[in-house]
C-alpha cells in the first residue's frame, strides 16, 4: 500500500501540474482569431477592460443616480434589468469571440498526451481557466458600477447595517452569476451543435455558425445602444406596451436578464416584480449548463483523442482541371499572377484563422445592416423602395469585406511560405500585386455583387438592380485600390507587426471617415439612378482613377520599393546627427 507521504507527494505534484496548465489555458484564451500575438495581449485587454469598466459605471450613474435623493422602495428592478442586459450581452459576445478556445482540442491532446498528466487534471485546469477569464471581465463590468448599486439603493429599504452588507453580497453574487450564465450559454450551444452535427460536419460549419451568432449578438448590442440613446418608446410605442402588458409574462419566460433580476430581488427578501417566480429559471439554467458544459468538454476531449484524418478523394477531377486551365488561360496568363492568385485562394480555403478573421469583419457589417433598417429614416411601407438605406447596404458589406481582407492578408499563415517567393522572386514585382488584386476581385467582390444583383432584382426591376450592383462593384474596386495602394506584401506570407493600425487610438477618425464614405457614395448613387444615362461616364471616371493609381504604383512606387517580406518595427530610439546638424550641412 502507498504511504501517506507518497499520497501527499502525488497530490502536491498534481496540484503543481494543475496550476501550470491553468495558467497556460488562461493565457491561450487571449489568443483568438482577433488577437494572436502576445505583445498585443496586455495592451488590448487592459484597454478593453478599462472601456467596459468606464461605460458600465456611466450606465449605472445614468440609471441609478436618481436614487441618491429618491428612496428605492422596490421599483429599481427595471434599471437593474436594463444594466444586467448590457452585462450579459457583453459576456455573450466574449463567448462567441472565444469559441475556438473553449473546449480542449486535438492540439491540446497531441501536446499533452505524451506527458504524465491525468485527464481530470487537464479538464479541471481548462474549466478553472474559463472561470478566471470570465471572472476577469465580470469584475471589469462591476468595478465602477457596483458602488452605485451598493451605496444608493439599500438606504431606501432599510437603515440596518446588516441589510447593507447583505445587499452588497447579493449584488456581487447575482451579477457574477448572470455574467457566467451568459458566457456559458453560448458554450453549451457550441457543445450541442458539435454533438448534433458531428465533428466532421461541425468543423466545416463552425465558421458559419460562429459568424451567425456574432451577427445576432452585434445586432442586439446595437439595438441596446439605440434604446439607450433614444429610449424604448422610440422602438416600441408606450401605448403598445401598455395594451399588451399581459403578454410580457411570456416574453419574460425567455428573457434571462429578467430571471436574474427576479433572483436579485428575491434574495433581498422583497420581490415586488410583476410576473414573480422566474428566478427558478435562472437557478435551473445555471445547474443544467454546468452539468452540460462539463459533459460536453469531456466528450470533446475524448473525440479529439480518437480523431483521425480522412483523405479527400476529389470528384470530377478532369472537369475541374479543364475549368481551371480555361480560367488560368483567360485571366491569369502570367505565371506569377497565377501563383499568387491560387496561393491566396487556397490559403483562405484551408486556414480557419484567416476565414474567421474575415468573418468577424463581415459580421460587424451584417450586424449594422438590420440596425440601420430599424432606424426611423425610411417611411413605413417604403422600406424596399430606392432610398439611401437600401443603397448603402451593399456598400457597408463591401467596405467591411475589404477591411477584413486588408487585415487578414497582413497576417502570415506561415512565415516559411515567404521563402518560396524569395527564392523565385522576379524583377516584375507588379505581377505579384496584380495577382493579389485579381484574387480579391474574382473570389470576393464579384460573388458579393452577383448576390446583390440577385437580391435587388427581386426587390426592384433587373436593369436598376444591375446598375446598383455595377455601381457598388466600381466603388468597391476603387476603395480596394486605395486601401491597398501601398500594400507591398504577398498576402499571408510576410511578417506582421501587431497593433500597427492603432485602432484603440484612431477609432473615432476611422468611424467618422466610414460615415462620410457611406453618405457620399450612397447620395451619388441616388443621383445616378435618377438619371441612368450618367452611369457610363461614371464608370469611365472610376476606371480612369483606378488606372491613375495603377500608373503611380507601376512607374513610381514599385520601382523604388521591393516586396516587403519583413515588417520593420518602429525605432525605439531616434538618433541625433550631432556631427552634421541641419543648419551646418551646407557648410560641410
Amino acid at each position: 500500500m502507498r504511504s501517506a507521504r507518497d499520497v501527499l507527494s502525488a497530490a502536491s505534484f498534481e496540484v503543481r501540474q494543475f496550476r501550470i496548465l491553468t495558467r497556460h489555458f488562461f493565457l491561450r484564451l487571449f489568443k483568438n482569431d482577433l488577437v494572436d500575438f502576445e505583445d498585443q495581449m496586455k495592451e488590448r485587454v487592459i484597454g478593453v477592460l478599462a472601456i467596459l469598466a468606464v461605460f458600465s459605471g456611466l450606465l449605472a450613474y445614468v440609471y441609478l443616480g436618481q436614487y441618491g435623493y429618491m428612496p428605492d422602495k422596490g421599483q429599481s428592478w427595471i434599471e437593474k434589468m436594463f444594466i444586467m442586459t448590457f452585462f450579459m450581452l457583453i459576456m455573450g459576445l466574449l463567448a462567441i469571440l472565444e469559441w475556438d478556445n473553449i473546449h480542449p482540442d486535438a492540439r491540446d491532446y497531441s501536446n499533452l498526451n505524451p506527458l504524465p498528466l491525468r485527464a481530470r487534471t487537464i479538464l479541471a485546469a481548462k474549466f478553472t481557466s474559463l472561470l478566471l477569464f470570465v471572472g476577469l471581465f465580470a469584475l471589469s463590468l462591476n468595478l465602477l458600477s457596483s458602488p452605485f448599486f451598493i451605496f444608493l439603493l439599500p438606504w431606501g429599504r432599510s437603515p440596518s447595517l446588516f441589510f447593507f452588507l447583505g445587499h452588497a453580497a447579493v449584488h456581487i453574487l447575482i451579477m457574477f452569476l448572470a455574467c457566467f450564465f451568459s458566457f456559458f450559454l453560448y458554450v453549451v450551444l457550441l457543445g450541442l451543435f458539435q454533438s448534433l452535427l458531428g465533428s466532421k460536419i461541425f468543423g466545416k460549419a463552425s465558421t458559419y455558425l460562429r459568424s451567425l451568432f456574432l451577427v445576432l449578438q452585434l445586432f442586439l448590442i446595437l439595438t441596446y445602444l439605440r434604446i439607450l440613446v433614444y429610449g424604448l418608446s422610440n422602438l416600441i410605442p408606450a401605448d403598445r406596451i401598455a395594451n399588451n402588458f399581459s403578454k410580457l409574462g411570456r416574453f419574460f419566460d425567455f428573457y434571462p436578464p429578467f430571471w436574474f433580476t427576479d433572483l436579485y430581488e428575491s434574495a433581498l427578501g422583497s420581490p415586488r416584480l410583476p410576473f414573480h417566480g422566474r428566478y427558478r429559471f435562472a437557478l435551473i439554467g445555471l445547474a443544467v449548463m454546468g452539468v452540460v458544459f462539463i459533459f460536453s468538454m469531456g466528450l470533446s476531449y475524448a473525440r479529439s483523442m480518437k480523431r483521425t484524418r480522412i483523405g479527400y478523394k476529389p470528384r470530377l477531377r478532369k472537369f475541374r482541371w479543364f475549368m481551371a486551365a480555361a480560367f488560368n488561360g483567360l485571366f491569369l496568363r502570367n505565371r506569377i499572377q497565377r501563383a499568387v492568385f491560387h496561393f491566396y485562394r487556397k490559403t483562405f480555403r484551408s486556414s480557419v484563422f484567416h476565414r474567421m478573421r474575415l468573418a468577424t469583419f463581415l459580421a460587424c457589417g451584417l450586424a449594422f445592416v438590420p440596425f440601420l433598417i430599424t432606424m426611423k429614416v425610411v417611411r413605413k411601407g417604403h422600406l424596399f423602395d430606392i432610398n439611401l438605406t437600401m443603397l448603402s447596404i451593399p456598400l457597408i458589406l463591401s467596405f467591411a469585406l475589404l477591411l477584413g481582407l486588408r487585415s487578414a492578408a497582413s497576417v502570415p499563415v506561415s512565415l516559411e511560405a515567404n521563402w518560396v517567393f524569395r527564392l523565385t522572386e522576379r524583377p516584375q514585382v507588379r505581377h505579384y500585386f496584380a495577382g493579389h488584386r485579381k484574387a480579391m476581385v474574382m473570389t470576393n467582390l464579384i460573388p458579393l455583387f452577383v448576390l446583390v444583383f440577385a437580391v435587388y432584382s427581386v426587390l426592384w426591376d433587373p436593369p436598376t438592380a444591375f446598375n446598383h450592383a455595377l455601381y457598388g462593384l466600381a466603388i468597391s474596386i476603387l476603395t480596394m485600390e486605395m486601401l491597398f495602394i501601398r500594400f507591398l506584401k504577398i498576402p499571408f506570407s510576410c511578417s506582421y507587426l501587431p497593433g500597427k493600425e492603432k485602432m484603440q487610438v484612431f477609432w473615432l477618425p476611422y468611424l467618422l471617415g466610414f460615415i462620410a464614405y457611406l453618405n457620399i457614395t450612397s447620395r451619388i448613387e441616388l443621383e445616378l439612378l435618377r438619371s441612368p444615362s450618367q452611369f457610363v461616364p461614371f464608370v469611365i471616371s472610376v476606371f480612369l482613377m483606378v488606372a491613375a493609381i495603377r500608373a503611380y504604383q507601376v512607374f513610381f512606387l514599385y520601382k523604388r520599393n521591393r516586396i516587403r517580406y519583413e515588417e520593420e518595427p518602429e525605432p525605439i530610439m531616434v538618433g541625433l546627427d550631432y556631427k552634421y546638424p541641419p543648419h551646418k550641412r551646407n557648410q560641410a
